[in-house]
């Protein structure tokens, strides 16, 4: 961080009413023995996602940011650019025997319903149904929910993109035929 008794330069995060958090413009000279955690960003921004990972927030595009706690419940927020999807230090680059299994999400061909032919198919169609009318009976269910809901907005806006590039109309995810 620097000597002690140094001015830094910051910026405060101001929440907009989409509940996601921006940079605001103006800058703020605070005395560094002021500063309870301070995360060096200033030449490297392969560290951001991380530094504000710790702070309590992910990152939606490089000036975006919705806070950890507020991605609970209903609450949906968009997924972000994956340039700044945190990785840990073991899933950076080392997929070992997965590495021929894992396939880029550009490559991937986008999601398709399986024919209803036969009980597997239609079992798994029953059960995305069954999912789509469940009314949770305690928090914990209903934090479960909420947590389901939440990454199946992810990947429907992951294919939805990937059928966009491709010319192609988009998907029900939730109504299997």
């Amino acid at each position: 961080m620097g000597h002690r008794g140094e001015v830094l330069q910051v910026q405060m995060l101001e929440q907009g009413v989409d509940r996601m958090y921006r940079i605001g413009e103006d800058l703020w000279d605070i005395d560094d023995d002021m500063v309870m955690e301070h995360h060096e960003l200033a030449g490297d921004d392969d560290k951001a996602p991380a530094a504000f990972h710790e702070l309590g927030f992910r990152m939606i595009d490089g000036g975006t940011f919705v806070r950890h706690s507020d991605e609970v419940g209903d609450a949906l927020f968009p997924v972000g650019d994956m340039a700044f999807e945190v990785v840990s230090d073991d899933e950076e680059g080392d997929t070992g025997e997965m590495d021929d299994f894992i396939v880029p999400d550009d490559e991937c061909e986008p999601f398709t319903h399986a024919v209803a032919d036969n009980d597997f198919v239609r079992e798994t169609h029953a059960a995305v149904r069954g999912f789509n009318d469940w009314v949770p009976k305690d928090d914990r269910e209903a934090q479960t929910r909420s947590f389901m809901i939440r990454q199946e907005a992810r990947a429907a806006q992951v294919d939805d993109e990937a059928r966009f590039a491709r010319n192609m109309a988009g998907a029900n995810y939730r109504n299997p035929d």
